[in-house]
């Protein structure tokens, strides 16, 4: 077990073993609705949403690695989550990529924010972990995404995050997207300036909107002439009401 999973164990095993609270045990173990739902039933319509996933992952893919190609892209909630639960699982995706005791990833989409929740251990030792993250496009940052951490809870209790946050780093940067970290000065929260494209000296494609609506997260580019990147900033273009 990592240093950092060991940590988080530890951490969610005394609150539950170290009160005689019930209430915290039941807020711990508490499956929010909107988790529950996120998921289609097995079946012909998930596997087809699964599909859909895949072809607009490669549509995306294909647009980085084309420099005459334009990119607009629109994905659902519900492709992601059926892509999460038929091929990603499937093609040994989940295996190789979520950190240890991390299974049944969920994507909540709505206006101006990605929730992303998971199950966090097994059997009575498991919890949902959900995290929600404002998200934009800075302003003059070529193909810099900026995540602000908005919430962090354990069922419904909320939880300390940094071990959340430096499993984020090394996720994104095994998958050669560049991290770093700020604080955002109107709320003190963190903020993750994702940089895309980090290990290529001539990026093709050069993000020009990347936003969330109700249920769909929208991404568009264009080719991108070769320029030199430049470094990445607080964001301070925050949309408002985010």
């Amino acid at each position: 077990m990592s240093r950092k999973s060991f940590l988080l164990a530890a951490s969610i095993a005394l609150v539950l073993t170290g009160s005689t609270s019930a209430t915290l045990f039941l807020l711990i173990r508490h499956e929010p609705e909107a988790y529950r739902r996120a998921c289609l039933p097995p079946g012909p319509v998930r596997t087809q949403r699964s599909q859909e996933f895949k072809k607009g992952f490669f549509e995306l893919l294909n647009a980085c690695t084309n420099k005459d190609r334009e990119l607009d892209l629109r994905l659902t909630d519900e492709q992601i989550n059926s892509y999460f639960a038929e091929d990603f699982k499937r093609s040994g995706l989940a295996q190789h990529l979520l950190p240890e005791k991390i299974s049944e990833p969920r994507i909540i989409l709505e206006p101006g924010k990605v929730r992303l929740a998971f199950r966090y251990g097994s059997g009575l030792w498991s919890t949902i972990i959900t995290i929600d993250f404002g998200l934009w496009l800075p302003a003059k940052e070529p193909n810099v995404v900026a995540l602000e951490l908005q919430g962090l809870h354990a069922g419904s209790l909320p939880i300390g995050a940094q071990a959340f946050l430096d499993n984020l780093s090394d996720i994104a940067e095994q998958n050669n997207i560049q991290v770093s970290w700020h604080r955002y000065p109107p709320t003190g929260n963190p903020v993750a300036l994702l940089r895309f494209q980090s290990d290529t000296r001539d990026p093709m494609l050069q993000l020009n909107d990347v936003h969330v609506e109700q249920g769909n997260l929208v991404i568009r580019g264009k080719p991108l002439d070769s320029e030199p990147a430049q470094s990445a900033s607080l964001p301070s273009n925050k949309p408002a009401g985010n």
